[in-house]
């Protein structure tokens, strides 16, 4: 079913409680429904909205076309002789859901991604990652809607293009954009807990993968969540503000050797160092930084949050300018906002 209004407040269809507004809002189920408004020349000047939970209103309003799927339909197929199995969730299904359906049927893969807010068309588009494990790390493929042909697609997770919260979906033009209709997931009944983030290998020292489970993989990523990320519902926020760094080892040595306290950072295959952005923001001297009525939150200085309930796009932009420039005085590395911008 297709629905359409014009003049939208959709402030409750995002996370961070700022004004949002929008010059139509079309919410459709099923790749027929797009196939329509394709034919009538609805699909023009769009944003597709997932679950709001990484978009910052800068101006309070979007004159053109916001797009939302609100189907949540969710199929997993019969495991195959190695224990795999394919999930298939529509774009609309919030990603927490699905890692609640597939903990509760004892399936691997997702586990390290529960409490992240938004929904799996925004996670396709978003490599959204946490804990070890990343969208791509279990992606199959992606089913989308071509708004050029009017044609249903499908990338393989190789032709998506997956990167550090990047994927082809980010670098398409507005005129050319593929809708994240569905997302195909590949998920094992065999035991397979990712255990390289230092808070979840002590949680689970000296257990055997075979004494594992997803759920109990789920309960202690929610909670380490939950104890230094805001609740959306009470405190506003986008989640993880900023993108973790990377730069390269000699920028590395070199920020080592003119720091005065040792800078984390994580080598990765390429040679590159990935650095802790929270850990830049806090020593850079930001933890208590606010912009009217935005501030940094005090557990997790990645996140910038609606802190009064009534902040604004501009309260939150004033802010990310300052921490950005704070920490390129303190360390010469410029961070970069994870949360879109419109």
């Amino acid at each position: 079913m297709i629905r359409i209004t014009d003049d939208t407040d959709i402030k409750s269809m995002t996370t961070f409680g700022l004004k949002a507004e929008c010059g139509r809002l079309i919410e459709y189920d099923t790749v027929a429904d797009l196939q329509q408004l394709h034919a009538e020349g609805e699909l023009r000047n769009l944003l597709p909205l997932g679950g709001g939970s990484n978009l910052l209103f800068t101006t309070g309003r979007f004159n053109g076309t916001v797009l939302h799927c609100t189907s949540t339909a969710v199929d997993i197929s019969a495991p195959e002789p190695d224990g795999t199995c394919l999930l298939t969730a529509a774009a609309g299904c919030t990603l927490d859901d699905l890692c609640r359906i597939a903990c509760d049927r004892n399936l691997w893969g997702v586990e390290n991604l529960s409490g992240i807010p938004g929904e799996i068309g925004g996670a396709a588009v978003q490599n959204v990652g946490a804990y070890g494990t990343e969208f791509k790390d279990v992606a199959e493929a992606v089913n989308c809607f071509d708004i050029v042909s009017g044609e249903a697609v499908v990338l393989s997770a190789h032709e998506c293009r997956y990167g550090y919260r990047d994927s082809v979906f980010k670098h398409k033009p507005a005129s050319e954009r593929l809708i994240v209709t569905s997302a195909i997931l590949r998920l094992t009944t065999v035991p397979a807990p990712r255990l390289g983030y230092a808070a979840l290998a002590n949680r689970f020292a000296g257990k055997t993968p075979e004494e594992l489970t997803p759920a109990m993989l789920r309960e202690a990523v929610t909670s380490l969540r939950d104890g230094k990320l805001p609740d959306p519902a009470k405190v506003g926020s986008a989640g993880s503000f900023f993108k973790n760094p990377v730069v390269s080892a000699e920028t590395y040595r070199k920020m080592q050797s003119e720091s005065n306290i040792p800078v984390p950072g994580h080598e990765l295959a390429s040679g590159e160092v990935k650095l802790s952005a929270a850990w830049l923001i806090d020593h850079a001297g930001c933890k208590s930084f606010t912009s009217g009525g935005a501030a940094v939150w005090q557990s997790q200085p990645l996140v910038i949050v609606n802190a009064t309930g009534n902040a604004t796009g501009a309260d939150v932009t004033a802010l990310e300018s300052r921490i950005i420039m704070a920490v390129a005085q303190r360390f010469g590395v410029t961070l970069n906002p994870e949360v879109i911008h419109i």
